[in-house]
């Protein structure tokens, strides 16, 4: 009688188990920190910082530079969510007024950004677009701006910062 009564109990951990494996498998993670051009000798650059929030959000701080001779930089700092079309992240401003519309897709130890629609208003010669190399796996804390402000992902929300 008792090995009836495991048996069904078994089968249904062991089905809850393959069924949240698998789920967590189809959605891809991308916390951590990434970047182009890492460990190369130029001043240009693409650096990248997904943070997972305690709320299951997933907030994300780009910077790129185009390096010499203008060094013209840009940054965002925003909300990603999941397309259930095509299981890729996507950036999509709350801001009418800015028309950038950004695709974050996950290849192994890389995230590829891709423009969907629209100018995110970066410096002249900026621009997400590109493959970034995981340079760590950690969920990070916080980021600094480019004037220099260390800003906590977790404390101000991208609505409450100005200084970026």
């Amino acid at each position: 009688m008792k090995k009836a009564l495991i048996t069904p109990a078994l089968l249904m951990i062991l089905f809850s188990l393959i069924l949240t494996s698998f789920q967590s498998n189809n959605i891809p993670n991308l916390q951590g920190t990434f970047a182009v051009n890492y460990g190369k000798k130029t001043t240009a650059y693409q650096q990248l910082a997904v943070h997972y929030s305690q709320g299951g959000k997933i907030l994300f701080y780009f910077e790129g530079s185009t390096g010499k001779p203008a060094y013209n930089t840009g940054s965002e700092y925003g909300w990603l969510s999941l397309n259930k079309k095509t299981g890729n992240y996507e950036y999509i401003p709350k801001d009418t007024l800015e028309d950038c519309n950004l695709e974050f897709v996950k290849k192994g130890d890389k995230v590829i950004i891709k423009t969907l629609h629209g100018d995110c208003g970066f410096g002249h010669g900026v621009y997400a677009d590109g493959t970034y190399q995981q340079t760590s796996k950690a969920n990070p804390q916080s980021f600094t701006t480019r004037t220099g402000k260390k800003t906590y992902f977790d404390k101000t929300p991208p609505e409450k910062l100005t200084d970026y």
